[in-house]
């Protein structure tokens, strides 16, 4: 239920507003003229739209909406007038108004155009808390999954080196940046799967059975029931499911084949097979550049999406084939961090309770 202020000078008029929008379900505060609705909205935080005449006494419906901008730029203003004073209402709307109802009008249509501009406000609210909250959750995601990488290999920063050269690539692919922001999301939290797998499959230096191959191949599905509670990271959950896909249909866990594999987990699939190659993993040695290049080419078409294998080596240099040093994260990942220790303190201590998750819902 919304609180609305509705700015008027004719009483009945005002009285009208005040019924209609209460009719709608919202609660109602009146101001007789400008300057008494200024002096209302001082009280910041109180009002999620404003509903306001144009021509008024002391203040006009300009100087109440530039005063609402003022206090909050995504606070709604509805501008209702005459038709004779439309030229005027199109100069509200200029002001930062974001509709007009004419003179005289219905209950239905006032009724849509506010709640319409409330649905746009809730929607403005949304995109800047994910804006202020995207560099705190990408930093956390990262501390998850370093914790994570450290439980199952000894390269600590495998996971940064994925979301880098994701980056990377989605970057050359000329992808927005919603698109680059998920696929980063899911290169950090590929594997976060593995907290379902026992840990000393996860350590185990030599090949995996029949058997133990399959209790490992529940991580994928395992990390995407993790994430599932976070609404607005379906593209997330997706690249997490899909990231041992093949190219050919032959991979795990829905053997999609070619572009039914989301774009994301294509990316990823390939900088993930690249740096499991470059840096060694306890059962294999790191191989040279030569032999990572004879890799992709040899897996196009197979394993991997061409297309990214072609983006891959466009982004990449010679240095970039030779094997990363432990525990260094790549450049501008988590440099910010001043005391990475107790981050992943934190974030162990949330484990327990995500492994038992896990190992429910696989």
């Amino acid at each position: 239920m919304a609180e609305v202020l509705v700015v008027e000078d004719d009483s009945l008029t005002r009285r009208f507003l005040q019924q209609a929008l209460e009719f709608g379900g919202h609660h109602v505060a009146g101001a007789a003229d400008g300057a008494e609705a200024i002096a209302l909205l001082d009280a910041a935080g109180k009002f999620d739209c404003v509903v306001t005449d144009y021509a008024m006494p002391r203040a006009d419906g300009i100087d109440v909406i530039n005063h609402a901008q003022g206090i909050d730029p995504t606070l709604p203003c509805v501008v209702v007038t005459s038709y004779r004073e439309l030229d005027l209402a199109m100069r509200a709307v200029q002001a930062g108004a974001v509709a007009f109802v004419p003179k005289p009008f219905k209950t239905e249509h006032l009724l849509t155009v506010v709640n319409g501009a409330l649905r746009r406000r809730e929607l403005a609210t949304e995109a800047m808390r994910l804006r202020l909250l995207a560099p705190m959750l990408e930093r956390f995601t990262l501390v998850l999954a370093n914790t994570l990488e450290s439980k199952d290999t000894a390269t600590q920063w495998h996971a940064n080196r994925l979301v880098h050269l994701s980056g990377r690539i989605a970057t050359h692919l000329g992808l927005p940046d919603d698109q680059r922001s998920a696929i980063r999301f899911g290169a950090c939290l590929h594997d976060i799967g593995k907290v379902a797998v026992p840990e000393q499959l996860l350590h185990r230096p030599a090949p995996l059975s029949a058997e133990e191959r399959e209790i490992m191949r529940i991580h994928p599905v395992a990390g995407a029931m993790i994430l599932e509670s976070i609404d607005t990271w379906q593209d997330v959950r997706l690249i997490v499911r899909h990231h041992h896909e093949r190219y050919d249909g032959n991979g795990y866990p829905d053997g999609l084949r070619g572009e039914e594999i989301p774009l994301g987990a294509r990316i990823v699939a390939v900088v993930d097979a690249f740096d499991v190659m470059r840096s060694g993993r306890p059962y294999a040695a790191a191989r040279p550049p030569e032999e990572i290049h004879t890799e992709l080419e040899r897996n196009r078409g197979t394993q991997f999406d061409p297309a990214i294998v072609d983006a891959l080596l466009a982004v990449t240099s010679d240095s970039d084939f030779e094997v990363p040093l432990d525990g260094m994260p790549q450049p501008g990942l988590l440099a910010e961090m001043t005391d990475p220790q107790e981050e992943v303190a934190a974030v162990n201590s949330l484990l327990g309770e995500v492994r038992a998750r896990a190992r429910s819902s696989a």
